[in-house]
Order: structure tokens, then C-alpha cells, then sequence
């Protein structure tokens, strides 16, 4: 898939959808080369990434999994930031029932820290913003249209909606973030490492593989 084939998106509604409460993180990595984007592609693929180009420019941002963005922006030697609000809330009943039911009497407030912005060098290392996120509002239609919210795993297929194996996927995710092997029978990454905690993640991906009938991800 090229470039061109990725929904574009200005920076004004990527800015105006972080600031929204309950939905996930948004993150840019800045100019990113045709060569480049090779890379960016095939890892979205790989770990189910929603990828979408800003607007008038070569920059890309990543719609949630903000730990894997900002690791493709260090191995690409770019600069990074993401961008959300920190709030969360919890039913004031039963979780099961409201998941059940979709009724609450009343949400009780767990966490209201304010937008977050946070921006990264090339080295992964923390800096001031580069993108400057003091703008005019706009309603961020298309990107609210996808009903993305904090409180559950995203996955994306690109044509396929949202599915897969979400168990698998995340330990995959996780395993890339922390310099994991890609593993290429199985389509997934799996942990570099010879230690106990990497035999034992090794082990737990191989035994998922087997409860759920799969032979790649």
C-alpha cells in the first residue's frame, strides 16, 4: 500500500481529537521518505496499526499505541510527539453489569490530569513540543467517526475492520516495544532475549498459539 492509499487527515482535527476526553492518544512522527514509509507500512501491518497521513505534509500519525509509535520514530531517527487528555472514569455500579446493560446511575471520575503533550528527538530523548498545539478547534469528524475510546484494545485491518486475536496481538506489541524478534512463520514478535522472563514469554505465545487453533497470527 502507498502512501496516497492512507486517509489523510489535517493537523488542526488530529490536534482537536487529542484533546478530547476518553479517546486514545494521538502521535506524529515527523517528515517520513517514501523508503521510510516502506518500514512504517510493513510494521503497521504486522501489529495492526492505524496509520494516517497529516495533511499537506509527509508527516504520519498513529491513532493510539503510542509506546510503538514512538519506538518506529527512534528506529527512523525522527521526532515524535504525542498528544492526549488524561482523564479516565468507571461506572458507579457493577463494571460487568454496565457492560452487560450500557447503564450506569453515575460515573465516578478516577483520574482528570489535563491535555498532555509530550515530544521526543531523534534519540527517543524528551524535548519541548515541536508541533504546536495552541490552535482554533475544529470537529474532528472523521477520526471521532471511527469510536475509538481509551477503554478498549484497538486492532485495525485495513479493509477488514476490526478483529483478530487480541491476546496474541498485545504480547506481540509489547514484544516489539522491547526490541523483540519478528517471528515470520508465526507473524508475530517475540522476545529477543535468552532469560527466564524471555523463555517464559516464548513459551506463553506458543502456548496461546495452541489454545486458540493457530498457526500465525
Amino acid at each position: 500500500m502507498e502512501k496516497k492509499d492512507l486517509k489523510k487527515v489535517s493537523i488542526e482535527e488530529l490536534i482537536s481529537y487529542s484533546k478530547q476526553k476518553e479517546v486514545p492518544t494521538v502521535t506524529i512522527i515527523e517528515d517520513v521518505t517514501d523508503e521510510e514509509f516502506k518500514y512504517v507500512d510493513l510494521v503497521s501491518e504486522r501489529l495492526k496499526l492505524r496509520v494516517i497521513m497529516v495533511e499537506k505534509t509527509n508527516m504520519i500519525a498513529f491513532i493510539d499505541n503510542s509506546l510503538i509509535a514512538c519506538k518506529i520514530a527512534k528506529e527512523l531517527r525522527k521526532k515524535s510527539q504525542v498528544m492526549y487528555y488524561d482523564f479516565s472514569r468507571r461506572p458507579s455500579g457493577s463494571i460487568t453489569i454496565y457492560a452487560l446493560t450500557g447503564y450506569t446511575d453515575h460515573w465516578i471520575v478516577l483520574r482528570d490530569n489535563g491535555y498532555k503533550v509530550f515530544a521526543y528527538n531523534e534519540e527517543g530523548e524528551k524535548i519541548d513540543a515541536w508541533i504546536d498545539t495552541n490552535i482554533k478547534d475544529v470537529k474532528p469528524v472523521y477520526l471521532n467517526s471511527l469510536k475509538l475510546s481509551i477503554y478498549k484494545f484497538s486492532v485495525y485491518l485495513r479493509g477488514k475492520g476490526e478483529s483478530g486475536n487480541v491476546e496474541i496481538l498485545r504480547h506481540s506489541r509489547i514484544n516489539f516495544v522491547n526490541d523483540g524478534i519478528y517471528n515470520e512463520k508465526r507473524n508475530c514478535y517475540y522476545p529477543s532475549g535468552k532469560n527466564n522472563k524471555d523463555i517464559a514469554e516464548h513459551n506463553k505465545l506458543e502456548k496461546l498459539f495452541k489454545k486458540w487453533g493457530f498457526n500465525t497470527l
